[in-house]
């Protein structure tokens, strides 16, 4: 299972994208959450993953949230 970390902040979000041997694949970092949730989706498709595991850190409210998105409609950042 393929990974993706997201992490958010005052100054924005950045996105890391890692194999499931942990190799970094992609990062990338975005202004806002909507341009994020508009490339989450197209991922899926260009590496051809079925299932990630979404850790999104949110470092102004110290927190971790987990979820496994399975098809494009689950790769979604609130």
């Amino acid at each position: 299972m393929n990974v993706a970390l997201i992490e958010k902040s005052t100054k924005g979000v950045k996105l890391s994208l890692y194999s499931d041997s942990l190799a970094l694949m992609d990062s990338e970092s975005f202004g806002d959450l909507h341009t994020l949730n508009f490339h989450l989706q197209t991922l899926a498709k260009k590496h051809g993953i079925e299932k990630w595991l979404l850790v999104v850190h949110d470092s102004d409210r110290n927190s971790v949230d987990l979820s496994i998105a399975q098809d494009e409609d689950s790769f979604f950042v609130s």
